[in-house]
């Protein structure tokens, strides 16, 4: 059995000055699926993008979306950001649904990628259950798991056309402990059906989705947005659930238009 990489206690990136844009990623993944995003805002905004306990040493602890919500405010509350906006990626928006809900006052806007509100079915457990349960253990990663999520991570036209990009990713994959990837499962796998309550947030959201996205159907990004009274829908065309790297550029223009849109309303620090 493989030994995992040792993982760092923390791992944040904050760069550049301006409004605050924190950054929260999903399962399998860090901070650096970000990187084209931060690098093109970093000149007005101030972005903050940290990896979640799954990639650092904190990856053994119980943890709940509850849980990851106390961590987001931590990061911002050591960046000194009393207000900013939440980008939350998968289950980074599973959490961001979470904050929002019980803390809308930190907000000046949310951006759900690549993401639902609706509970998994019974169904969708069942399958993660058979895959991911088995994770409670030693070691790193298993090959069956990595190829597993390949398509379920990667588009159809990222396989094709950018196979360094999914060369990247498994390589960090199966350096991981199993028990990263398990807590994450265990943090998400019992999330509550949100859509009800996304009435409640009246905070300028941007909805953005791949459209070939196997991970999350796009669906899930137009039920969102018909629920939320505040909202943009952006769709990724030829982009899968790793949007912002299948697709760059797209992703950084709508994000980019969103933002500077917003933040005349939210006033410049």
């Amino acid at each position: 059995m493989s030994t995992p990489d040792p993982l760092p206690d923390s791992d944040v990136a904050d760069e550049g000055s301006g409004p605050a844009v924190l950054f929260s990623h999903g399962t399998l993944l860090d901070r650096t699926m970000f990187a084209p995003q931060t690098r093109a805002l970093r000149d007005r905004y101030r972005t903050i993008a940290y990896t979640s306990r799954a990639g650092t040493s904190r990856f053994g602890t119980e943890r709940s979306l509850d849980d990851l919500v106390d961590d987001c405010l931590a990061v911002a509350d050591a960046a000194g950001a009393e207000r900013f906006v939440l980008l939350g990626m998968s289950v980074g928006g599973f959490m961001a649904v979470e904050l929002a809900l019980r803390h809308p006052e930190r907000l000046a806007g949310l951006v759900l990628m690549a993401t639902q509100a609706a509970a998994y079915t019974a169904e969708e457990r069942r399958t993660f259950g058979a895959l991911l349960a088995p994770l409670d253990t030693d070691g790193t990663i298993p090959e069956s798991v990595v190829e597993a999520f390949r398509p379920v991570i990667f588009g159809k036209q990222a396989l094709a056309e950018k196979p360094d990009l999914a060369q990247r990713w498994t390589a960090k994959w199966r350096r991981r402990p199993a028990r990263a990837l398990y807590g994450e499962y265990r943090s998400w796998i019992d999330k509550p059906d949100r859509l009800p309550d996304l009435a409640d947030i009246t905070i300028p959201t941007l909805v953005l989705h791949g459209e070939g996205d196997n991970g999350i159907a796009v669906d899930h990004a137009h039920a969102i947005h018909e629920r939320l009274p505040n909202s943009t829908f952006a769709p990724i065309a030829d982009a899968g659930h790793l949007v912002t790297e299948e697709q760059p550029e797209a992703v950084t223009d709508a994000l980019a238009s969103w933002l500077d849109d917003l933040t005349p309303r939210e006033g410049r620090s």
